[in-house]
């Protein structure tokens, strides 16, 4: 009973996340806003509920924080569309950022307590994090400005969090949670390079960015909260 009520709560929450990808067109009015703030719902109360049938220890609990933060980030990075709002631009995307290293950060720690760490996963970080920065620096001609030290370093911050997520596939035994959580991170990845595209980018109110970054986003959390289930 327990297990078909976890696939329900699944089909609902994609069904939901496709209904606001679709329907969104940047988040510009209150309407989209509310349909994100309730697709990030319910990717976490689906990592919630995959510990509660499965087990709840400390990296399980740490791991749960990260979609607590990613759902107050999904907020924030929300508002800078709002054209009230465009003044405090660098400074909304900025709060969305940290509640998302925050996330990162919950996400990085509870992986090693659930399967380890080892430090040359640190070393294969670097090029992911060149990639990230330099992408859209050089090949998409995008200016980040002020805030090119922070990409920088969350270029470098969420590259290692990735190489974590990559380090369940390569050291544990291949299953659905190994393979679910590596390309749960690896979209989270590209989603973020998306996103740097839409803040910086001129082409930043584009329609097909906001489906990519969007749809790349919340597949990445829904396989996150599934790998759960697996573990």
């Amino acid at each position: 009973m327990e297990v078909s009520i976890f696939y329900v709560l699944l089909i609902l929450t994609v069904m939901m996340s496709a209904f606001y990808v679709f329907k969104s067109d940047g988040q510009t009015s209150s309407k989209p806003l509310m349909l994100k703030a309730i697709s990030s719902f319910m990717f976490t109360g689906l990592a919630i509920y995959a510990c509660f049938i499965n087990m709840f220890v400390l990296g399980t609990f740490i791991f749960l924080l990260g979609f607590v933060a990613s759902c107050f980030g999904d907020v924030v990075l929300g508002l800078p569309d709002f054209p009230e709002l465009k003044e405090k631009k660098s400074k909304l995307i900025l709060s969305g950022g940290l509640f998302f290293a925050v996330a990162h950060f919950a996400y990085y720690i509870g992986m090693i307590l659930l399967f380890g760490w080892v430090w040359w996963s640190l070393l294969i970080a670097v090029p992911f994090a060149l990639f990230f920065y330099l992408f859209n620096r050089i090949i998409m001609k995008i200016n980040y400005g002020k805030m090119s030290a922070g990409i920088a370093f969350y270029s470098l911050f969420i590259s290692i969090v990735v190489c974590q997520g990559l380090y369940a596939f390569i050291s544990l035994p291949i299953s659905i949670y190994s393979v679910v959580i590596a390309l749960g991170f690896l979209l989270f990845y590209a989603s973020d390079i998306v996103l740097m595209r839409i803040y910086f980018g001129e082409n930043q109110n584009s329609k097909q960015l906001y489906y990519y970054n969007l749809a790349f986003y919340y597949s990445a959390q829904i396989m996150l909260a599934v790998s759960l289930f697996f573990l």
